[in-house]
């Protein structure tokens, strides 16, 4: 087969001149998702269609292909195809197909969904390059259906006693999606500056959202405060309120302490370790590369269970044959 995945500065598909998130501008480059450590402006960009109404205009590539999910492309003698990703709104998998190869490369992917979702689907590959961003197996995280549970009874308790709740959520994706999943239970929001243009786009790309306004240094009383975790200028100025940090690296006590939250939940939109085995054993990939995260960790986990596995950014830059 006419192909190699190559590390450098990004991963690519080598004879098809298919670069999958590459960390500079490329030619040609798909873009799993919209948030900025992925999005560059590449002279043409393959993404799906919500990807493209979330980039800011700043990081939007010059000129762009739009591929729905589960539509078939041909690139060359290859083909191409996207596959939800369950990370954020327009997030996908990218499945490579060349002769009797397959190729699957996973961006930020996330399995398990809150709201009884179904789990992601995981195509199979013989190849499979995954992100491993929660790589260690520290990182495992609780069933997210109790998880926002536990959120929304901390936001009740917390207004109950007359103190503003402070979410301190990721502006793009996490934002929107804790709204969503906190809406059932009758909450409204107020949402710091850096979050209000990210609320629009997400709406604006197809996923209304619950009713919410921007924070101006007050907020009516029932409101729940969604802010990014550095973001605490305008929060400071609410009077009486409680923080929470609301992700993944809730896990990590040291990245907690940095952001003073009063509580920590572990939700969050990647996948932890335990998913990770489980993207690799539903992908049926004969070898695994891992990027991005606790790559050497998690491959080093992958290859103790007989899994051929390795690192693919352990050097500036390397080839490997399918």
């Amino acid at each position: 087969m006419n192909a190699q995945v190559v590390w450098d500065r990004g991963v690519s598909i080598s004879g098809h001149r298919l670069w999958l998130d590459p960390l500079v501008i490329r030619t040609f480059a798909f873009i799993s998702h919209a948030h900025t450590d992925h999005a560059r402006r590449h002279k043409e960009a393959l993404l799906t269609p919500q990807t493209l109404a979330l980039i800011p205009e700043s990081r939007r590539p010059r000129g762009w292909r739009m591929l729905g999910y589960r539509e078939p492309m041909r690139r060359g003698p290859a083909t191409v195809t996207l596959y939800p990703a369950g990370h954020m709104l327009g997030s996908a998998q990218l499945l490579f197909e060349h002769q009797d190869a397959r190729v699957l490369y996973t961006g930020d992917i996330k399995l398990r969904q809150p709201g009884g979702l179904p789990t992601t689907h995981v195509p199979k590959a013989q190849v499979l390059v995954l992100e491993s961003t929660y790589g260690r197996p520290h990182f495992r995280f609780g069933d997210p259906d109790s998880t926002v549970e536990a959120i929304a009874r901390w936001c009740r308790r917390a207004l109950d006693s007359r103190v503003t709740p402070v979410l301190l959520c990721h502006a793009l994706g996490k934002t929107e999606e804790i709204m969503l999943a906190l809406s059932g239970y009758g909450f409204t929001f107020a949402l710091e500056k850096r979050c209000v243009p990210c609320a629009r786009a997400y709406a604006m790309a197809g996923r209304p959202l619950p009713d919410w306004v921007e924070l101006d240094g007050e907020v009516e009383p029932g409101r729940v405060v969604i802010a990014p975790p550095a973001g605490k200028d305008e929060v400071r100025r609410l009077g009486r309120y409680r923080t929470a940090l609301v992700s993944g690296w809730a896990k990590d006590a040291e990245f907690s302490r940095i952001f003073g939250a009063d509580a920590t939940f572990d939700l969050s939109d990647h996948c932890d370790f335990d998913e990770l085995m489980e993207v690799v054993e539903r992908s049926g990939a004969e070898q695994v590369y891992t990027v991005h995260g606790y790559t050497e960790d998690f491959a080093r986990h992958l290859r103790k269970r007989g899994i051929k596995a390795s690192a693919l950014e352990a050097t500036e830059q390397l080839a490997l044959a399918l």
